[in-house]
């Protein structure tokens, strides 16, 4: 018993039920829970399911119910580990996804920019060969505004 702390502090927690039940105390084993809770035995473990424990222990055992509730907190479990699960694949997919679009709209972006990029070199060349405004407009489909800027770039 002296190897197995849960064991030895289950016997602590039995002695305490004694130790109320022979004080005489009115509420037995819900003095014997929270005493054992101040006296750290079974402390994490009460603290959890001081409510089941005095249930159970009120009650009489009985085995299909026992079974019921063990499958029922098995679902429970199983459920959360999956619903956990689903909200990490979730995660991962809509972090996939956000990277995907992320990328395509930067491609798109940057399409975008090595577009005007190029009419403005082209209209930078069509003014050093002395092309009017209006041509260089009709070529490039710049507003007049930007080609006057290249021509006479502002101080």
């Amino acid at each position: 018993m002296h190897s197995c702390t849960d064991l030895e502090q289950y016997v602590q927690f039995l002695e305490l039920v004694e130790e109320a039940r022979a004080a005489g105390h009115k509420h037995t084993l819900k003095w014997a829970i929270q005493e054992a809770v101040r006296r750290n035995i079974l402390r994490d473990y009460l603290e959890r399911k001081g409510g089941e424990v005095l249930s159970i222990l009120m009650t009489e055992y009985d085995y299909a119910t026992d079974m019921a509730v063990l499958k029922e907190e098995s679902y429970e479990d199983g459920l959360f580990v999956g619903l956990a699960t689903g909200r990490e694949e979730g995660r991962e997919e809509g972090i996939s996804i956000g990277l995907e679009r992320g990328l395509e709209q930067g491609r798109a972006t940057g399409r975008e920019e090595g577009a005007y990029q190029n009419k403005l070199e082209t209209a930078k060349t069509m003014i050093s060969i002395g092309l009017p405004e209006e041509q260089i407009q009709l070529c490039t489909n710049l507003p007049l505004e930007t080609i006057r800027d290249l021509i006479q770039p502002e101080p």
